[in-house]
């Protein structure tokens, strides 16, 4: 590395001292964060290259570390510390949420997506909560993938039972950005449905995640009120 270069990476550290980061480009971020991983070689231009493939800062931060490596000049452990930054970043809401009292569905789909909704890997959790929907135990379920995530529906009924819930809220990741349910995700609710309803556990709503802002909601897209209704047909 150049003396040029070194006394760029110095300037660039006192100026984010002094100012902060709220006047730097998307670019300029990712080259400081560059850094550390990086000792000699132009993160400027990998920073570049970086924004340029995927696009935005987001989707960078976003991207599954097998991507960033595409990218010249991104080694596996400079691919792996930039995907880390987000999942520390959940940790840090995920934290700041657990000192939060949550009730009412709307506060526990937050609480989710802070948990899975920016996977790179489909996810699952689910929310147990009492009869007034106040947050009582959360339980993750992993992928190693963007297409699937295997989901024990007997564990879930243990845990029902265990930690003595009204319901539940079941949420999962659609890495892939398709915001829409599946023939298998309506199957999966369904059978979900059913076996906890015969426990008096109600299933409040699935939602899926798009790694955005925008979510799918059974509940919301009249999905829940049909196997509500299925189910009432098929007991009586």
């Amino acid at each position: 590395m150049s003396l040029h270069n070194d006394g760029h990476r110095q300037r660039m550290r006192e100026r984010m001292l002094n100012e902060g980061l709220a006047g730097f480009q998307d670019h300029e971020i990712l080259e400081v964060l560059l850094y550390q991983y990086i000792p000699r070689k132009d993160t400027n231009k990998i920073a570049h290259d970086l924004l340029n493939k995927f696009g935005s800062f987001y989707n960078v931060l976003n991207a599954a570390p097998e991507q960033l490596m595409t990218v010249s000049g991104v080694s596996q452990v400079t691919a792996c510390n930039l995907a880390l930054l987000k999942e520390v970043w959940q940790r840090y809401l995920r934290s700041q949420r657990q000192r939060v009292k949550l009730g009412g569905v709307k506060s526990l789909i937050d609480y989710a997506q802070t948990l899975i909704g920016y996977n790179y890997t489909e996810q699952f959790v689910a929310i147990y909560v009492d009869n007034a929907t106040n947050y009582l135990y959360h339980e993750i379920y992993s992928s190693n993938n963007t297409q699937s995530v295997q989901v024990d529906v007997k564990r879930m009924v243990a845990t029902a039972v265990r930690v003595n819930a009204g319901g539940v809220v079941i949420c999962h990741c659609h890495p892939d950005g398709e915001l829409k349910a599946s023939e298998q995700d309506i199957k999966f609710t369904h059978n979900l449905f059913y076996a906890l309803a015969s426990l008096n556990v109600i299933v409040l709503d699935h939602i899926i995640f798009n790694g955005k802002q925008n979510y799918f909601s059974f509940f919301n897209e009249g999905l829940m009120k049909t196997i509500q209704v299925d189910y009432c047909k098929n007991i009586l």
